[in-house]
């Protein structure tokens, strides 16, 4: 009897302990994870200061979201086969590159975002944000910007070469990075586009070809500023040797145009911030210095930055890159979300803020757009199995076709080169696209200014 006893006290003990085991997950399993109530999107944007031309991308940012929304619901998330909302969250960094780092770090820590995205802008702006990204393992998509200030820029000190950052951009033309096919032709970098101008109006012919190169003293302008040079030369073009690299708080430009004057420069290249071209290029007018052709990257993208500069003469016909028109087609593969194209995502634009089209808006619908598809095919919000998802990218969007390159983490949307017109009658600055080395799907909107007018 005592055997019994004992037997069936071990027995009830067996027991106890097995359903206690059973009931914690076996001791050693984990709880099963559960399914997030949102999917968190984050972005640090210049929304204000110097380059608030730039933070309106988070207008398109959130617009791809809201169209994302309307089209789908939500995020389907198969991994837990629930759909949950998408939710941006949007920082102002104030157009200090000294708060970018900071506000992504932030964003991950604090608000707990899946995916970052950065906008396409001086690489200051978004380079911060990559060296967070990467030291958290958080995916993160470039909306744009050149590819060569970036890759060799402060990625190329790093030891892992930042795996989860990914650009949807332009080259300016570094020849030992050629674009992949199809996409190796002329119409995918600056350098092809602004020669092509160049080309278009017998610059070396109607000129004496003698160019005045300047820039800003940030990333972006040292790079273009050390590249663009030797690309003159090589196209026949004469480098005025006048030191133009300028600290980004220079307000005095006389000695630089004194010298442009004395060296008898016809052509004007460069890239700075808006406010800085426009105090030069006033300078210019002050000393009665009128270039025939003037060229100004990142300084003449936006309509709120060229009506800055003063009287409509000191816009009239600066040229710039083209990085998004609302008159690109759906059929020749610019496609947004849902219904939206390039003609209503600009009109919208018009309708909810009432300015003129700011095209940096088509660079962060973009942007969003590539990163809400990675992550639905995702299913998931796991950063690895969205940066994978982010590799295999093959999407028509706003901007055009988007797959990267696997050793670049790049891929190359098309360009154009525009120029700003002035409608005396509408007191109003449009750019049109002046030339286009892929007509057949960006095509020639109005006939190059050539020479620049006189001013009265």
């Amino acid at each position: 009897m005592v055997t019994k006893r004992i037997f069936f006290i071990l027995l009830a003990l067996v027991l106890a302990v097995s359903i206690s085991l059973i009931g914690c997950g076996g001791g050693e399993q984990e709880e099963e994870e559960e399914a997030p109530t949102a999917v968190l999107l984050g972005a640090t944007l210049p929304e204000t200061g110097d380059f608030a031309g730039f933070g309106w991308q988070g207008w398109g940012m959130q617009a791809a979201v809201d169209d994302w929304m309307d089209t789908y619901g939500g995020m389907y998330l198969s991994k837990w086969g629930v759909t949950v909302p998408v939710e941006l969250i949007i920082k102002d960094n104030q157009s200090d590159f000294g708060q970018v780092s900071a506000q992504s770090t932030d964003l991950v820590l604090t608000d707990g975002v899946h995916a970052l995205l950065s906008p396409d802008a001086p690489s200051d702006l978004h380079d911060p944000t990559s060296v967070v990204a990467n030291a958290n393992h958080v995916p993160q998509i470039i909306c744009g910007g050149p590819l060569e200030p970036w890759y060799f820029g402060a990625r190329s000190g790093t030891s892992d070469k930042w795996p989860y950052t990914w650009l949807s951009g332009f080259a300016i033309g570094d020849p030992t990075l050629p674009n992949p096919a199809p996409r190796d032709k002329p119409g995918y970098t600056m350098v092809d586009t602004w020669f092509m101008f160049m080309d278009d109006v017998d610059a070396l012919t109607e000129t004496n070809g003698i160019v005045g190169v300047f820039a800003s003293s940030d990333a972006d302008g040292v790079g273009w500023y050390e590249a663009f040079p030797p690309l003159l030369e090589m196209h026949s073009y004469t480098v005025a040797d006048v030191e133009a690299l300028f600290p980004m708080d220079t307000t005095d430009y006389s000695t630089i145009v004194s010298g442009w004057i004395a060296a008898d420069v016809e052509i004007l290249w460069g890239n700075c911030p808006g406010h800085h071209f426009g105090d030069l290029i006033a300078e210019c007018y002050t000393q009665g210095f009128e270039p025939k052709i003037c060229c100004a990257a990142r300084a003449a993208l936006f309509p709120i930055d060229v009506e800055n500069w003063g009287p409509p003469a000191l816009g009239w016909g600066v040229g710039t890159e083209v990085w998004w028109s609302p008159h690109y087609e759906v059929e020749d593969g610019f496609e947004g979300i849902g219904d939206t194209t390039a003609t209503s995502l600009a009109a919208d634009f018009v309708a909810d803020t009432g300015l003129a089209l700011i095209r940096s808006i088509g660079s962060g619908y973009t942007g969003a757009q590539i990163m809400l598809d990675a992550i639905e095919r995702a299913g998931d919000v796991d950063p690895d199995a969205i940066n994978a998802a982010i590799a295999t990218t093959d999407l028509n969007t706003m901007k055009g076709w988007v797959n990267f390159a696997s050793d670049t983490h790049f891929s190359a949307v098309p360009l154009a080169f525009g120029q700003w017109f002035y409608d005396e009658g509408e007191d109003e600055f449009t750019l049109y696209i002046v030339a286009s080395a892929l007509e057949e799907i960006i095509p020639v909107e109005a006939e190059p200014i050539f020479p620049l007018p006189v001013w009265p």
